[in-house]
């Protein structure tokens, strides 16, 4: 099932191909450079106005719709994160996580339509699917990203909503000796501690410019906390009292956490680029990039769970929200306490010949290897500790957070053992890409040049899963004797200013314990000798090693081999006076998919002695391999049209065909049955067979380039998407030994059509006529507009797309002389983060604002001092159900502040 060491050889081979070539047409030696050539004095334009009018010089010069950000000088990236800075582009917005940008959203289609590439090539991720998580990369690595919004025949396929190309650093981009170092502490306001990063970076080249080296390194480290009230999901059901009073199409809380987090987060990364140009017509690039990412928290957590048959009391308002209950007929307030420690490393390789056969046929090989993985390490822990005890919560105030009465007590006497395990996934990805791209300059009539080339992609991606062996984890919870846990174990936990910026009045303490003594103390001999069957628990400990993971049959591999083939046309001329452009193509690729994985038995259901009303799943250690091979094919027609109507403006129109590939966790054959409610029981599966997503495209584009770094712009676009997901629910009746019972089988399926439209406005401004010191001001101010119809749900209505909302920025900068600042607002509106269930209404994350600041001062060309301030004003980030007062999540991460030192030679 590992096809690493096939595809490290087959690496091997094509480097060693690729550099017999450059033999060969080194030994034809070209012309050499004339030494008389006159020396030219180049000005390099640095900071946030260089950095503008670069990407504004992209904009404007590209044959497709194409917005860009460049670093503002070597090493410095206009933000602290890959991800922040993108959303900055018109129609960009982001997904966070932990108060950092992680995916990224264009134009409303969420990551998995976003195709991320870096040097043109794909790179392996740990996230599990497509998209690509960009807080595995370091910002001072990085020299540039374009967001490609229309397609053309050889960018890489996979994208419905954008292609995003990150580029590093180069030495010949920067020829010469260069060096930069930086240098900063970054505090955090939850956790009031100050955290260290730096990078560094050295390019030169030599022998005339002929040969370059370059290596770049960058560190950082990140103490953090975040603070979170959490409802997993609203119930859509009814609901009887014990008085026999029926209450009918209720939303009803399945559960109410507080949950404070602490973490960790270290980032160490580093590239190398080696380039040669043994003559004008032949250069070679070597480079490799190493970015390694740890992630350790814990999460102690004051939770409560609501189950109908414990209700004594309700509460609803006009929507028939549960906006108030009361709990008793045993029922408990838990302590949880959750740990986890993850490392997430990444590791890539390059090598590319470009060589230009004569004056009109070029030819660019390129071959790269990337490899992802993310180990869990000893795994991550849940453990739960429960007082029993009634409680209410009451949410009819209107307030963010409820309130809460249960026994508060301090005294930890009396708190029983419950849910405990480890998990954790093992997940790697790894790519194999080559490419050959060639261009023909042709020069006859309106046909400018020809564009062609072929690509071959083979990616494997593996998801191993561990966990604690059932039933160890309940064993002790649904023990009819309750194991008593010492007080000993338990300490108070101190939560202050927990959720400040929300409204209401969360607890402020709890009590919490170490996972490690909850797991030593009930495999202890002592609480072994209590349990209703001591040799049976004694003999799980022993078969299992206690509490420790073992991979369970949840584990799947996806080979996805990809053999692609393009052809551009590139026409130019002139009509009544007005430069004109045209880029057509086709795009050929052919997917073949092998998804390895197993089918888990349900040998039966068993009642759980804590949760009236539940059962469990009994599983089967016998699993069945399942091998499923799919292969289709598409074609991709590509139009992108340029006109300069009058000089700086320019009108673009585009059509397309794209695809997106469905997520390669989707894809496993894996399925399964569930425990859970007697009458709500489901299983699950994934769907080895799933087409791509398609969609046509269309876009309109007006321009107006009207001073250096100033423009303003309109676009309008729309898509049309054909076999996006949606997961069937199938009743199936399963019958086991303890009798038959009904399930509801989900999977994905390619069913729903959706029709997408969009307008984006965009204005950048630099005040170059103003008196000084005003002269060093600007602005950008853009916003999108995006909306979409769908396949109606069950009761007629349309549904908008996941991750489809507007979004919009307003930033103001100044750059005068030694002096830069730059405040900048983002504001992402309402979007749907998951589409409805048969059981529950989709879940929303509400509008979102946030204003980052950053400052600078120029001691002298060689040293600059700086401050950055992000999410100055503590924005909480909110998730919600149908109806606004169904809170889901109400996350609170706080300000962070940085200072630091950039030198550069």
């Amino acid at each position: 099932m590992n096809n690493k060491k096939s595809k490290l050889k087959y690496l091997s081979m094509l480097i060693m191909l690729n550099l017999g070539i450059s033999t060969a047409i080194n030994a034809e030696e070209v012309t050499s450079k004339d030494e008389n050539d006159d020396e030219v004095e180049v000005i390099t334009v640095t900071g946030i106005r260089g950095s503008l009018i670069k990407s504004q010089d992209i904009k404007m010069d590209s044959g497709t719709v194409v917005d860009a950000i460049t670093a503002e000088d070597i090493g410095k990236f206009p933000d602290q994160n890959v991800a922040e800075s993108l959303q900055r582009i018109t129609g960009v917005s982001i997904d966070r996580k932990g108060g950092e940008g992680q995916l990224i959203t264009v134009r409303g289609m969420g990551p998995e339509f976003t195709s991320v590439l870096m040097n043109r090539r794909t790179l392996a991720t740990t996230s599990g699917g497509r998209a690509f998580s960009f807080d595995i990369l370091a910002s001072e690595l990085i020299s540039g990203a374009e967001v490609h919004k229309t397609q053309s025949a050889h960018l890489q396929e996979g994208a419905i909503g954008a292609t995003v190309n990150v580029t590093t650093f180069k030495p010949f981009d920067i020829p010469g000796f260069k060096a930069t170092a930086s240098v900063k502490a970054q505090y955090d306001e939850m956790t009031e501690e100050t955290s260290p990063q730096f990078s560094g970076l050295i390019s030169n080249t030599f022998d005339d410019d002929k040969f370059g080296v370059l290596v770049s390194f960058a560190h950082n480290e990140r103490k953090s906390r975040y603070d979170s009230a959490n409802t997993a999901y609203y119930w859509h059901t009814d609901l009887t009292m014990d008085d026999d009073t029926y209450y009918d199409d209720v939303y009803f809380p399945q559960n109410y956490d507080q949950i404070a987090q602490t973490e960790e987060r270290t980032r160490t990364g580093g590239t190398a680029v080696f380039q040669y140009q043994p003559s004008d017509n032949l250069a070679f690039t070597a480079d490799a990039l190493y970015s390694k990412y740890d992630v350790d928290y814990r999460q102690d957590i004051l939770a409560h769970w609501f189950t109908k048959s414990q209700l004594t009391d309700v509460e609803l308002d006009e929507n028939g929200t549960l906006v108030k209950l009361s709990m008793g007929k045993g029922s408990n307030s838990d302590v949880m306490v959750r740990q986890s420690s993850t490392s997430n490393e990444l590791i890539a390789f390059g090598f590319n010949a470009d060589w230009a056969v004569r004056d009109d046929l070029n030819f660019n090989f390129d071959v790269s290897y990337s490899e992802a993985e993310s180990d869990p390490k000893k795994g991550s822990t849940d453990t739960v500790a429960s007082r029993p005890g009634d409680y209410t919560y009451d949410r009819s105030s209107g307030a963010q957070l409820p309130e809460l009465t249960f026994d508060r007590s301090d005294s930890a006497d009396g708190l029983k053992a419950g849910w405990g395990e480890r998990f954790g996934t093992v997940r790697k990805d790894d790519v194999l890409e080559v490419k050959v791209d060639g261009q023909w300059t042709v020069d006859q009539g309106a046909l400018a040049k020809i564009g062609f080339g072929a690509m071959l992609s083979d990616r494997t991606l593996s998801s191993k899963k561990q966990r604690t062996t059932r039933p160890m984890p309940w064993l002790w919870g649904d023990n009819s004797n309750p194991i008593l846990l010492p007080a000993s174990m338990f300490t108070s936990f101190d939560a202050d200013g927990f959720l400040s910026g929300g409204s209401g009045s969360p607890e402020q303490s709890w009590l919490t314990f170490n996972s490690e003594d909850f797991f030593d103390y009930l495999t202890s001999p002592d609480v072994v000798a209590q349990m209703d069957d001591p040799e049976y628990t004694q003999q799980l400990i022993e078969e299992n090693d206690g509490f420790t993971m073992h991979q369970v049959p949840w584990t799947y591999e996806i080979n996805e081999e990809l053999k692609a083939l393009y052809v551009d046309f590139y026409l130019d001329g002139e009509l009544a006076s007005m430069p004109w452009s045209i880029t057509t193509g086709m795009r050929y690729v052919e997917t073949t998919s092998e998804a390895d994985g197993f089918a888990i038995p349900l040998l039966d259901l068993e009642p759980s002695t804590s949760k009236p009303g539940f059962v469990n799943a009994i599983e089967g250690d016998d699993y069945a391999p399942i091998t499923v091979k799919h292969t289709y094919d598409n074609w991709l027609p590509s139009f992108n049209a340029k006109i300069e109507i009058v000089e700086d403006v320019i009108a673009r129109f585009a059509y397309s065909k794209s695809i997106t590939r469905p997520e390669l966790d989707e894809m496993s054959p894996e399925s399964g049955y569930g425990g859970g409610d007697v009458n709500n029981l489901s299983g699950w599966g994934s769907n080895p067979k799933l087409m791509p997503f398609e969609s046509k495209n269309l876009d309109l584009a007006l321009e107006w380039y009207y001073d250096e770094g100033s423009y303003a712009a309109v676009a309008m676009f729309t898509k049309d998407v054909d076999g996006y997901l949606d997961y069937d629910e199938v009743k199936e009746v399963v019958t086991v030994p303890s009798g038959s019972y009904d399930y509801k089988i989900s999977r994905p399926v390619n069913s729903d059509e959706a029709e997408i439209e969009g307008y984006e406005i965009a204005l950048q401004h630099m005040f170059t006529s103003l008196p000084a010191p005003f002269d060093g001001l600007g602005f950008i101010v853009n916003k999108t507009f995006v909306d979409s119809e769908s396949t109606a749900d069950e009761e007629g209505k349309s549904l908008p797309l996941i991750g489809l909302g507007d979004s919009s920025n307003l930033i103001l900068f100044y750059e005068k002389d030694k002096i830069q600042f730059r405040v900048a607002y983002n504001k992402r509106d309402r979007f749907m983060q998951s589409k409805p269930r048969s059981w529950r209404d989709g879940h929303y994350v509400d509008d979102y604002k946030q204003v980052d600041v950053s400052a600078s001062y120029d001691f002298n060309e060689n040293v600059t001092v700086f401050i950055e301030g992000i999410n100055v004003t503590n924005e909480l980030y909110t998730t919600t159900a149908k109806y606004s007062n169904q809170y889901l999540d109400i996350t609170e991460t706080g300000a962070r502040y940085s200072v630091g030192v950039r030198g550069t030679f």
